[in-house]
């Protein structure tokens, strides 16, 4: 692989192979580039995946693609990213295509024991589907983007979900969303929740100069908060929404 891993000199990653060898080539303070876009159709990795390890301290997307991780196990948690370093993780333009996560809790990020990471997104765009199997609601700092011990901050990027949902389920849990768009068309089987803070899209986050579109459905008759907007403890500065709510009384 060309590159020394240094911010003038980052490694080149140009196939699935070498982005898994940064499990053992990476660490804090390495960069990396994508000289290709990232196919995992075809691969070892695509029938026995393993997430991904996030390695570093910087990706350039370099306007590439990571595209077709699918990840399906119902009775356990599930993830497509494994964050291995602590502290500032920067990714910018990079697309994720095609995204599939099935499990009882699902997680884009997740972190290795004892480590905490802020993960920045800048000008990227990620196209997630996740099937969310649990009817618990998820506590603490799980949300769809991550789990415990990370926050993903985005910037001047879009992030579209389709998802199915025994309960609502955060997207957004802390961090800042500046400049980002977001769409979503949710299908929720359960009207029962009755915790604002862990059904609601946006949990503890700061919002601005930003705009959410598209469709929760629920599939059952009830009250209840089949998907909140937001938690107490957001703030939105220039936010325009435009989401419908189907299927519910209210």
């Amino acid at each position: 692989m060309k590159g020394t891993g240094t911010q003038t000199d980052p490694f080149i990653i140009m196939t699935a192979d070498d982005l898994y060898s940064m499990e053992e080539l990476g660490g804090e303070g390495i960069y990396c580039r994508l000289g290709a876009d990232i196919e995992l159709n075809g691969t070892p990795y695509a029938e026995n995946f393993v997430p991904i390890p996030v390695n570093w301290s910087s990706l350039d997307g370099n306007d590439h693609k990571i595209r077709n991780i699918f990840v399906s196990d119902p009775t356990n948690y599930v993830h497509a990213f494994r964050v291995m370093t602590a502290g500032t993780i920067r990714i910018s333009g990079l697309m994720l295509e095609n995204v599939v996560l099935c499990g009882t809790v699902v997680n884009l990020f997740t972190a290795d024991s004892g480590i905490t990471a802020d993960i920045k997104l800048y000008d990227c765009a990620l196209v997630l589907k996740v099937s969310h199997l649990t009817g618990s609601v998820i506590s603490g700092e799980n949300c769809i983007l991550h789990g415990s011990g990370l926050t993903v901050s985005s910037e001047l990027s879009v992030v579209a979900l389709s998802a199915v949902m025994n309960r609502g389920y955060t997207l957004f849990n802390g961090g800042t969303i500046r400049r980002t768009q977001i769409v979503i068309d949710v299908t929720v089987h359960d009207a029962g929740a009755s915790s604002i803070p862990e059904t609601s899209i946006f949990r503890n986050v700061n919002v601005s100069d930003s705009w959410i579109t598209g469709s929760v459905y629920c599939d059952v008759s009830g009250t209840g908060h089949i998907y909140n907007m937001a938690d107490y403890y957001c703030s939105f500065s220039n936010f325009y929404q435009a989401v419908a709510m189907k299927g519910i009384d209210y």
